[in-house]
This record gives structure tokens, sequence and C-alpha cells, in this order.
């Protein structure tokens, strides 16, 4: 059973600082952070105004990681949410409110990132001159794990391969090179892994103020762990070259990673399977143990776009461009809805541990996807009584489920609520960066045809030329509303 994470804040004066982390980021993006360290080597992170679509929530995600990472998966520093009083006015760059966390190394200890670490010792199964840093990416470890190093520290080469899966499971946008670092003495010794820091671009926790957005990256997670291949128009709305390699990248390296670790760590793996077992029945058991709880005195306000003026201002030092960011986005600032949020979060990661085991499981076949008590119960209504309300009924429930074409590519949907709070009958497809409207119309004709058909449903437009009929005809199958062809079947439940 879990035990409580703790939400409350705890409170620092800048003033009060036993000293500074000075250290200079050293990576593709440069930097030097002085945050304040208070007793006992605690740091007070701030979150940054610079920072890409740094909200309140990437705090509560440091706190959310840490307490799962350390209580189910291995030790790591438990982050808390805190202020800094008078820090905004010391380094007008970042934001008074953040977190606080224990340092990872001790008196004459240095870290060592694995950028660092092969630029100092190039190894050829890592060409880390084509290393790139770029925010919301996922990272292609293999290369990684097949170095000298990491072949002949096998202990250590395990502990990676851990920090990697549990990456993977917080749907960590931003666990780069940079993020994994070596523990050393003062001579440069190798003393151990540290232990895994820096959980804020958990892709849960990102754009609570934009559902659309929100729901493409998480179907970029679901992309990126099964892997499909990329299809030439996917990323046409990316005009720079070089960003959409990374993201062509991106989309089937999560997948790659896993399938590698499986064949090569299996005893790693099989352990991560084991702690994601007790995770996963935790949160079937009791999910309310899981919520964040609002803390009434921290900033419950996001704007994923006010990053924007903080860039221009701090980093490309434009006042000019700044302000006028500032008008633009100003109004975008939205309440964070804590009881929605925590709903919509652990539907998203049991659905996460759904597609890892699926894909880590020593018989792919065996694992299939489960369904919420809830879900169970309205899809046997909908059996017992065919009509267009128990359907509705039923799509509701299913709401960021992750389903998959007849071609295999991933998606989810969600409903969009009007302004009397109710759902509007339009499903909100996240397959693109702008999600596809699906009318509740085209969903009641396909089902109306569904009905008049008998045997199996050869194709999706055998449902009828409707619109958005691709995304239909797995909802339809999954509810259990047709039979589709053995091969179509294999690739809507994503079995290998």
């Amino acid at each position: 059973m879990k035990t409580e994470t703790n939400y409350e804040t705890v409170h620092f004066n800048y003033s009060d600082r036993i000293g500074n982390l000075q250290a200079e980021a050293v990576g593709v993006v440069k930097g030097e952070k002085h945050f304040p360290i208070y007793e006992g080597n605690v740091i007070f992170k701030p979150l940054s105004k610079s920072k890409p679509f740094s909200t309140p929530l990437f705090a509560y995600a440091e706190v959310f990681w840490s307490g799962i990472i350390e209580e189910y998966f291995m030790a790591v520093p438990r982050y808390q949410l805190a202020f800094c009083h008078g820090y905004e006015v010391e380094s007008a760059k970042y934001y008074d409110y953040g977190t606080a966390v224990p340092m990872i190394y001790q008196e004459g200890e240095q870290l060592l990132n694995l950028l660092e670490f092969f630029r100092k010792y190039p190894d050829e199964k890592v060409d880390i001159d084509q290393y790139e840093n770029y925010c919301m990416m996922f990272y292609d470890y293999t290369e990684i794990l097949e170095a000298a190093y990491f072949q002949k520290h096998k202990e250590m080469a395990g502990q990676l391969v851990m920090q990697i899966l549990v990456s993977v499971l917080k749907g960590d946008q931003n666990y780069h090179y940079e993020n994994i670092a070596f523990v050393c003495d003062q001579n440069g010794e190798i003393l151990r892994l540290a232990p895994m820091i820096d959980h804020e671009f958990s892709t849960y926790f990102m754009f609570p103020d934009n559902s659309v957005q929100h729901m493409y990256w998480y179907s970029e997670l679901i992309r990126s762990i099964g892997g499909q291949e990329v299809q030439d128009y996917e990323y046409d709305y990316l005009k720079n070259p070089k960003e959409r390699q990374m993201m062509e990248k991106s989309a089937v390296c999560l997948h790659k990673n896993l399938t590698y670790m499986k064949a090569y760590f299996p005893e790693v793996t099989r352990e991560f399977l084991e702690k994601l077992d007790h995770l996963e029945r935790d949160m079937e058991e009791n999910p309310s143990a899981f919520y964040l709880q609002e803390n009434q005195e921290y900033p419950a306000i996001a704007n994923s776009y006010a990053y924007m003026a903080g860039k221009a201002r701090y980093k490309d030092h434009d006042e000019e461009q700044a302000k006028l960011l500032e008008e633009k986005y100003a109004g975008k600032v939205k309440q964070i809805d804590f009881e929605e949020l925590n709903v919509q979060l652990i539907k998203e990661i049991r659905g996460i541990i759904r597609l890892l085991k699926l894909t880590l499981s020593e018989d792919d076949q065996k694992i299939q996807q489960k369904f919420s008590d809830e879900q169970e119960l309205l899809l046997e209504k909908l059996h017992q009584n065919c009509t267009e309300e128990a359907l509705w009924s039923a799509v509701v429930a299913f709401q960021n489920y992750p389903f998959y074409t007849a071609s295999g590519l991933p998606f989810q949907y969600k409903l969009k609520i009007g302004k009397n709070g109710t759902y509007n009958k339009e499903l909100l497809i996240d397959r693109r960066e702008n999600s596809k409207t699906l009318s509740w119309s085209s969903v009641r004709m396909a089902f109306e045809n569904c009905q008049k058909i008998s045997g199996i449903v050869k194709r999706p437009k055998a449902l009828g030329d409707i619109r958005g009929i691709s995304y239909i005809y797995p909802l339809f199958w999954k509810f259990g509303l047709i039979e589709v062809p053995e091969e179509t079947a294999r690739k809507m439940s994503y079995e290998r």
C-alpha cells in the first residue's frame, strides 16, 4: 500500500542560505546555476521563467515521481514543494517558488554526466558529436549501453537500465544524456551512478492549460513506446529539418530501448515488471492514494507559454519582444483543476503501464490491455442494450484509453466540455499536433450501419464512407460491436 506523499511546502529565506550551488551546466545548452543551499545540504531548485512550458505542475511532478520512484523502484532524493523568499529579487529569471531536494553527492565528490564522460573517454559505439539536446524529445540509449564501459561494468549498466525504464514510465520528455551522471571523487575516479533527479518534464503533468497539446504529447509517448513506423506526412508541421529528424527518431526510440533492454538485460527487465505490477495493483485498488494534494499556498495557475517572454528577456536579452509576448499570452492563464487532473493522471499512467507490460513481457501475446471495472460494466450494458445512450456512456468511459488504428497507429480521444460543464458530443482525436474533431453524428451513423452487418467487417469503410471512420472502426472493435480479420485485430491490439 502506498504511503502518503507530502505536498506541504517548506519555506526558506534567501539570506539564511549557507552557500550556493555553483556549477556550470556542461552540455549543448550551457548555463550556470547558483541555487541556494541550506542546512543538511538541501538545495532550493526554483522554477524558471524561461524553461519551456514550465508551470507549477513541474514542481508537483518532482514531488509525485520522487515519492513513487523511491517507494516502488529505487532510492532517490525526495523533493518537496518550496519557497525561497527573496530569491526572485536576487535572480530575476527564476521564481521564488520551486522545490527543495537533498544534494546527491557529498563533500569531496563531483558529478560527471554522460556527455562529459564520452567526451573524455571516446567510444567507437557512441557518436557523441551527433548528440543534440532538445526538450520534448525521447533519446536512444542502446548505443550508450553498448559502450565498452557499461559492457565491462554490468552492475552499473543494470542500474542505468532501471533508470531508463523508470524514465519511460514517467514519460520523461527531457531524459537526455546530461541528466544521467556518475558520482566521482576529487581525482575524477567513478564511484557510483548518481540517483535519478529532475522529474519535471513528465508528460502527464504538461500542458494542464491546453488539453489538445497535452493529448498530442501523451500520444507521442504512446507512439514511441509502440515504435510504429513513421509515415512521411506525420511531422510535416516541423519546418526545421534537424528538428524533424530528431522527432522522427524520438517517435520510435523508446520501443528500440525497451526491446534492447528486454533482450540484453532480462533480469533487470523482470525486476522492473515485478515492481510495476506492485505499482499497478496499488493504483487499481486505491487510486486516490496517488492523487496530488493541492497546496493552497502554492501557485495553482498555468500558462504553458509564459516561458516565451522569459526566454526573450533572459536568454535572448530582447526586452521589446518579451513585452510583446507578455501581452500576447497574458490572457492564457488558467486555474489548474486538481480534481480533473488527478483522474486523468491515474488513467494515463495506467495506460502506459499496460503498454510497458505488453512490450516487455516474455510472451507478448499473453498480455492484453485491461479494462477498468467501470469500463467492463459499461461494455456489458452496451452488449445487453445496444442503444445510442449505452454507446455514449462507453465512449465517455474510454477517454484517454490507448487505441490503435487498423494500420497500427496509436491514438486516443478526449471529449470537449461545454460551457454548462457537460460533455459536448465531439471527440478530440490526438493523432496530430492539431487534434481532429470526430463528430457524434459520424459515430452514430457508423453505429447504425454496424447493427445491420453480420460477420467480419473487413475494413473501416465497410461501415460506410464516413468522416473519421478509421478511428470509429477500432473503437467498435474494442467495444465488441464488430468482428474484424485476425491480422487487423493483431494490429489494433498491438500484438507483435
